[in-house]
């Protein structure tokens, strides 16, 4: 049709608009596409890296070496691989944990490099990047050389934490590494397990599991240690990060694509308000509605087609540099990246629909009135709506009344700041409540519940009074209700000097009775004198715990009891122990330990992953702040071109340049506060449901804090966007000139 040769000098003249329109919808379709494509692909890598490497399906300890492995590979369906590993101090504090080769189960992947021959080691990329190592390096390992013959990932180290416990990975301190076993033997040193992989189906697994652990019993093998795979966060957290990124991968974009809806519909409306005269007259000249329909459609539908490709585009061009910092974390072999066109396109649709959608509600709806009327200015009577009429606005002064009027008189223009600003401020504030969060649990709640120094486990159980550190044991469970929720029962010596909890009120807790931490009481909804029935890893028996007290701290889903009564429960003889706490470093035989950990450790793995986090506020401050000047600057300009005749008319009675300004772009001044104080509620609802959900059946909590300094931060950097627009926008309301009223009154 001839009157599509418009479309373009129409958008133009509106480019500001438009322009929004295009960088919300390319910003949506890039997040979209790189983290679902991001998902998609490490659940690849991560289940390639499983199947082809043989991950364990459980890990465990034994008090004496199993002798008939065939038999019992045999007997129970099962892969069984026993395996050495000793944790070597490298200079500077740097601990390297060293596995003898496996040819069975948990399977080393060559990332780069080759096989290892004698005098050989491989080594964990993110450790040797953190530490200038280089493949042809040597490695001094006790009194023997050793040459870095490649980098490698091991399928039970995804996440290469240093203990069981720890939340918080650190390649600068601490790597893996892996070398022969002929050369793992002529250390004649360190500790001994085994890793075990069921060949049959995984709904037998725990039936098949208990049966072993009876028949080792039965053999008068007992097992110090048992972790399943989905208890052992090594492997697990993996998936917990990708459940993170499914949630941002579909509510992100949907939120950023609401947004562009909104604003394209209000623009498609004033572009049929302005026109009404010109689609009546077409109307007269024997255009049919559908076509005059399907012409003023083209504008959302142009706009979403080259932003829906555009940003599509980059989405996958991302992929592969954020599927490197994924791997980072996560130590695994990275294959052949997989773009799906699945993804690429729906991507591509998405904004087309929901913009098309827009785009016909609001043209069916505005071609509604009949040929004469549009040619009138179709319905241009200006009707005060329920707000402006019951506001006594009289009491205020003019430029007040104007400022609140300006803003009552387009409430889809005002929602569409609201939200917009609302939306900004959830994305700025995620990265700061993350290092809120993670600050509060790690420095508040650890340093408050936790006093030692220095963590001992002992391989074996240990039954000889020593007059060093205090005696604590530890074994995993799980709940009765709920198989996938693991837990850790402490028996611990009474009024221990080295953990100290407070209740609800604030009153200190004395260790001589049971007490569960309040992130596990959450999870499964328990009360002071609630009994929980709980089973245990390691013997798959059922045992019941009575709850004396609930302590509030975040360190993790733990249940504190007597140490005697800790014993008496699991059948271990009267005032033995698994471990120690201290202040001071003990000289324990490094044969002697399962694990040794110091604050320290956890002080540098916390400090490391917050460098990550200061990157990620980063990029969420950037995209808040692209989103927020958008929506200013867009409404801005709507006010501004709305108010030509009223700006015109202000500088003829000679209202002074600070005054038009003032009226003019500081309108929105208040919808900007309210924005921001709107999006806070919906950062702790959006982003605390996404913790509870990513945290619900793992051993850690993460309380949602934030400081008040970065809430002070959010809004000056919010605030700032909106000084930045003003900025921008001046120079149209210096452009409208004082004949401009008059021209409107001749038309």
């Amino acid at each position: 049709m001839i009157i599509n040769k418009k479309i373009k000098r129409t958008m133009f003249q509106s480019k500001s608009q438009y322009f929004g329109s295009f960088v919300l919808i390319v910003i949506s379709c890039l997040l979209f596409t790189m983290f679902n494509m991001l998902s998609d692909n490490m659940s690849n890598i991560t289940s390639s890296f499983e199947d082809t490497y043989v991950q364990e399906d459980a890990n465990f300890i034994t008090d004496s070496i199993l002798t008939n492995i065939p038999e019992l590979e045999e007997k129970f369906d099962i892969l069984l691989e026993g395996s050495s590993t000793i944790d070597y101090t490298l200079s500077d504090n740097k601990i390297l944990r060293i596995f003898s080769e496996n040819t069975k189960v948990n399977l080393p992947a060559i990332i780069k490099g080759k096989e290892l021959n004698g005098n050989d080691i491989f080594i964990d990329p993110a450790f040797a990047k953190a530490n200038k190592l280089a493949i042809g390096d040597n490695l001094k390992i006790y009194d023997r050389n050793l040459t870095i013959s490649g980098f490698m990932s091991l399928p039970n180290y995804i996440y290469p934490l240093k203990s069981d416990g720890d939340l918080l990975r650190d390649a600068n301190s601490f790597g893996i590494a892996v070398i022969g076993g002929d050369d793992f033997q002529s250390f004649n040193k360190g500790n001994s397990f085994y890793s075990l992989k069921y060949k049959g189906e995984k709904s037998n697994f725990e039936t098949v599991m208990t049966q072993f652990k009876e028949y080792l019993r039965n053999e008068n093998i007992s097992i110090l240690n048992w972790v399943n795979a989905d208890a052992n966060l090594r492997i697990t957290f993996v998936q917990t990060k990708l459940g993170g990124i499914n949630q941002v991968s579909s509510t992100m974009p949907t939120a950023i694509l609401l947004l562009s809806c909104i604003l394209s519909g209000m623009v498609m409306w004033r572009l049929l308000k302005r026109e009404s005269a010109i689609i009546g007259t077409l109307y007269a000249l024997g255009y049919k509605k559908k076509e005059i329909q399907n012409h003023y459609l083209r504008y959302p539908l142009s706009v979403a087609v080259i932003g829906g490709i555009i940003g599509t585009i980059l989405g996958s061009v991302t992929l592969k540099p954020m599927l490197n910092v994924m791997v980072t974390y996560f130590n695994m072999p990275v294959g052949i990246v997989n773009y799906s066109i699945k993804y690429i396109i729906i991507s591509i649709l998405l904004p087309i629909v929901f913009l098309g959608v827009a785009g016909y509600i609001v043209t069916y709806k505005s071609l509604k009135s009949s040929p004469l009327e549009l040619m009138r200015g179709g319905d241009s009577n200006y009707k005060v709506g329920f707000l402006e009429k019951n506001l006594k606005l009289d009491r205020f002064k003019f430029t007040t009344k104007f400022k609140i009027r300006e803003q009552l008189r387009s409430i889809p223009r005002s929602v569409f700041l609201l939200l917009g600003v609302a939306i900004a401020t959830m994305l700025l504030l995620i990265g700061f409540a993350a290092k809120s969060s993670l600050d509060y649990v790690m420095v508040e709640g650890f340093k408050q519940a936790f006093k030692y120094n220095y963590h001992y486990v002992f391989n074996t159980l240990q039954t000889e009074t020593r007059m060093e550190g205090e005696a604590f044991s530890e074994e995993l469970f799980s709940p009765e209700s709920n198989d996938k929720l693991n837990l850790a029962v402490y028996g611990v010596t009474p009024n221990s000097k080295y953990i100290t909890f407070k209740d609800k009120s604030g009153n200190q807790l004395n260790t001589n009775q049971v007490i569960m931490t309040k992130p596990l009481a959450d999870k499964l909804k328990v009360k002071p004198s609630d009994t929980v029935k709980i089973i245990s890893k390691t013997d798959s028996k059922e045992y019941s715990v009575t709850i004396d007290s609930i302590a509030e701290t975040y360190v993790g889903n733990y249940i504190y009891m007597p140490l005697s009564q800790f014993n008496s429960m699991l059948n271990y003889p009267s005032g033995s122990y698994f471990g120690l706490w201290s202040k001071d470093k003990l000289n324990i035989p490094e044969d002697q330990l399962l694990a040794a950990l110091s604050v320290d450790d956890m002080k540098n793995a916390f400090n490391s992953m917050t460098q990550p986090i200061q990157a990620t506020v980063g990029t969420m401050a950037f995209i808040s702040f692209i989103i927020g000047l958008i929506v200013i600057y867009v409404v801005t300009s709507m006010i501004i071109e709305e108010n030509k005749e009223n700006i015109s008319l202000m500088k003829v009675l000679g209202y002074r340049k600070r005054e038009v300004y003032s009226m003019i772009l500081n309108s929105s001044s208040f919808l900007i506060i309210l924005g921001f104080i709107l999006g806070i509620p919906l950062l702790f609802m959006s982003l605390g449901s996404m913790l509870n959900s990513l945290t619900k059946d793992m051993s850690v909590a993460l309380p949602l804090k934030i400081d008040s300094i970065y809430l002070i931060l959010g809004f000056v950097i919010i605030y700032l966007t909106f000084e930045v627009s003003k900025a921008l926008s001046k120079k149209k309301v210096s452009k409208i000139s004082m004949n401009e009223v008059l021209k409107s009154r001749l038309e």
